[in-house]
């Protein structure tokens, strides 16, 4: 139930292992609560509506300049840290995933964690389009669109359809070209 997992040393661990686990069967290898997966994709989904309402339609650029920063370091804390406690959008979705579904549906970590870099490279990228706009002039537009619907289509792939493209990249490329083991739950 909820009350399982948000009492602090119950069956899915301690408070900052709300969203992930050790696999008991694979104890080197993390895994992270789907729920919660697709749940932050929703909420990011969210934000990049956000970031093109603002920068297409109000011009005011005072929330990029709070979103840019907010998310790299989700991104960043996510890939490195996992979706909890560090990663406050991660941390939210934990939250609500917990609330809405009490009993997680794990998956392993690793691909996640690649997605989320490719996640943190849009963000980059996105924000040096939106800090070199004057120098692009008409341009800025449509590469800001491009990168930020690409976020936006594949953060609705996730929470909606439940297709990660980075697990999908990760199992199809990556694994081959550094020779990764691939992750065999997450194959389509």
């Amino acid at each position: 139930s909820a009350k399982d997992r948000l009492i602090i040393q119950r069956k899915y661990g301690k408070w900052w292992e709300l969203g992930h686990h050790s696999n008991v069967e694979k104890p080197h290898e993390m895994y992270m609560d789907e729920h919660a997966v697709r749940t932050r994709a929703g909420i990011v989904n969210v934000i990049t509506w956000l970031a093109l309402m603002y920068i297409f339609f109000f011009q005011n650029h005072l929330l990029v300049k709070v979103l840019f920063p907010l998310m790299a370091y989700e991104f960043l804390s996510s890939s490195v840290f996992d979706l909890t406690p560090l990663a406050p959008v991660g941390f939210i979705a934990t939250l609500l995933a917990i609330l809405l579904h009490p009993e997680p549906y794990w998956k392993p970590a690793k691909p996640k964690r690649f997605a989320w870099l490719v996640g943190l490279t849009l963000s980059v990228l996105c924000f040096t389009f939106f800090s070199l706009r004057e120098d692009l002039g008409r341009a800025y537009k449509p590469l800001v669109a491009l990168v930020v619907f690409t976020c936006n289509f594949f953060t609705w792939l996730e929470s909606s359809c439940g297709f990660c493209v980075g697990c999908f990249v990760y199992n199809t490329f990556l694994t081959k070209w550094f020779n990764l083991e691939e992750c065999s739950e997450c194959k389509i």
